[in-house]
């Protein structure tokens, strides 16, 4: 199998540069190894280490996986910071324990081939809230934390943000960034605006260090999970946030063993938590998927071939390859993708991204490691206010149900339930949010709309009263709550839509959605759209964003207006 992977991975990589030996022993490094993969890792404990290092962990560790000591502290274990040595943990720095980045370090060399080495740098501390590694936010965290958190940041000089890039432009003259692993959250937990903060880390790391972010990705572990007894399980919703962000995966933590205090692993827990890391990342940087078998595959199926997906988030795609025997394997990562209404979705590295209210068809075309090519077709329908119980969060505040077949929301008292849009979605080119009720709701409700990332900010709330239908007036409306009361509402951009409810009733909703038509009906126009229309009387062709098409006899797929009218070009 290893054999396959390097023939498959060989393909890719640069003729391999020689490397000494000895991981410490002097060389030329005029030019950077490009065979000398390097990952960059922070976080908090988890990512420090808080598990016991046994001696399973301390044998065997190929030279091919290196550590950079960081800290003047490695000095007691015989390591000068800025220097390269085998991955023998500690990985963080002297003192701390078994961490993800152990295995994720061992299994990466296991798979790829012998030409390649894997070099670590990890900064993390534990307790340390998601500011302490911010390029500006540092300052602020360092001033008002207690004691004990300065005295880790102090380890990092204070500025853990600019000893990582420090130590990363060292390495980019040994070696190539591949990627960046982050496991932080637990202090952060279920905060709101956290996804916007990783992706601030995210972006000055890249510009710093002068990568290119589509090549370069982050890779963000779950918390503890609740079967495994963690207490920041909720966190994963909002880690599950990032990939709609950035380029950006999440890593699973799902089987991986938790310790007693119900926030930190085993030693296994760890392992299996660094195995997850570099399967995540074989599979999305490398495009491997280990342990694939090297016979054809005898089909190609679609999980659900008529999806609904929300705007403005994404989902997984489960593309599933039969090899026979038993042996599957979901290869949406690997294929290509043909849409008959490319504006409606994205897709990209098996994850699909609603962008616009339509629908389309869609083609998959994987080829097997003997070369031979399987298709499979699928229909996305993308919309704003989907009802899958899927897109449904139901603990936005407080712990709401969902009934899907019903489209029954139990808010709970004062509890707010409804969609999240991580990147945000713009309702600027439409007049009216509109919510259909099946009969009149008994909790108190109101319709709450979010352009921040959290409840805690900026809100509009419309009250639902007795009516069944509620229309929000989107080019009027001025919040209600928050810093910015009584001013115009930016709906360009807004994050979060939500139904708060102030008793133990529920809401059952018969529909929502946007619309321009002031009898309230459903119409997917944009306003642009919509004046751009009346402006040009003429036949004139515009996009779903009320662009006006230069050359209107040659449109790419799409789906665009004339007259007010939609139409498709397939």
């Amino acid at each position: 199998m290893k054999k396959l992977l390097c023939t498959l991975w060989a393909a890719v990589l640069m003729s391999p540069a020689a490397f000494a030996d000895n991981p410490q022993q002097e060389r030329d490094i005029a030019q950077p190894d490009s065979n000398f993969h390097i990952y960059l890792c922070f976080g908090q404990s988890n990512m420090e280490g808080a598990a016991a290092i046994e001696d399973i962990d301390k044998i065997g560790v190929d030279e091919r996986f290196q550590v950079m000591s960081v800290c003047d502290v490695d000095q007691g274990i015989n390591r000068t910071p800025g220097e390269w040595y085998t991955a023998i943990p500690p990985l963080c720095r002297a003192g701390t324990g078994l961490c993800p980045a152990d295995y994720f370090g061992r299994t990466m060399v296991e798979y790829l081939p012998d030409s390649c080495r894997v070099g670590v740098i990890v900064v993390a501390m534990g307790g340390s809230g998601i500011d302490a590694f911010g390029k500006e936010s540092y300052a602020d965290y360092y001033a008002t934390t207690d004691d004990w958190q300065r005295s880790l940041m102090d380890l990092y000089d204070g500025n853990p943000y600019r000893k990582m890039v420090t130590m990363a432009k060292k390495a980019q003259k040994e070696g190539v960034i591949k990627g960046i692993l982050l496991h932080q959250g637990e202090t952060n937990n279920t905060q709101g605006d956290w996804p916007q903060k990783v992706q601030n880390i995210y972006n000055d790391l890249i510009t710093d260090l002068g990568l290119d972010g589509d090549k370069v990705p982050l890779f963000a572990g779950e918390m503890l999970r609740q079967e495994e007894g963690g207490v920041c399980w909720g966190h994963n919703d909002i880690i599950a946030r990032l990939p709609d962000m950035m380029n950006a995966y999440v890593v699973s933590s799902e089987g991986c063993k938790g310790a007693s205090d119900g926030l930190h692993f085993t030693p296994e827990g760890y392992r299996e938590l660094g195995r997850h890391y570099a399967m995540t990342v074989l599979k999305n940087v490398y495009h491997m998927l280990p342990g694939m078998p090297d016979r054809p595959a005898e089909s190609l199926t679609v999980g659900d071939t008529d999806m609904e997906i929300q705007i403005g988030t994404g989902i997984e795609l489960n593309l599933t390859a039969d090899f026979g025997d038993g042996f599957t394997e979901n290869v949406a990562s690997l294929a290509s993708y043909e849409q008959t209404n490319p504006e409606v979705a994205r897709i990209s590295n098996g994850k699909i991204v609603g962008l616009a209210q339509g629908k389309t068809d869609v083609k998959a075309t994987y080829t097997d490691p003997t070369d031979q090519t399987l298709t499979a077709t699928f229909t996305l329908q993308a919309t704003y206010f989907p009802f899958g119980a899927e897109f449904i969060h139901t603990n936005l505040f407080g712990e709401g149900t969902y009934v899907e077949d019903k489209r029954t929301f139990f808010p709970s008292q004062y509890g707010q339930m409804g969609w999240v849009y991580s990147s945000g979605i713009d309702m600027s080119g439409y007049k009216y949010l509109v919510l259909k009720l099946d009969k009149v709701q008994n909790t108190g409700a109101s319709l709450n709309l979010y352009p921040e990332s959290s409840i805690w900010g900026n809100c509009y709330s419309q009250s639902i009263g007795s009516n069944t239908t509620v229309a929000i007036p989107l080019q009027d409306i001025k919040y209600t709550s928050g810093d910015l009361t009584g001013q115009p509402v930016d709906v360009s951009h807004i994050s979060i839509v939500a139904l708060w409810g102030n008793g133990s009733g529920v809401i059952d909703v018969a529909d929502m959605y946007l619309t321009n038509n002031d009898d309230y009906s459903n119409d997917a126009v944009p306003v642009s759209s919509v004046k751009a229309e009346v402006t040009e009387p003429d036949g004139a062709v515009y996009n779903l964003q009320g662009i006006r098409m230069v050359d209107a006899t040659n449109l790419p797929k799409g789906i665009y207006v004339r007259d007010g009218k939609k139409f498709v070009v397939r």
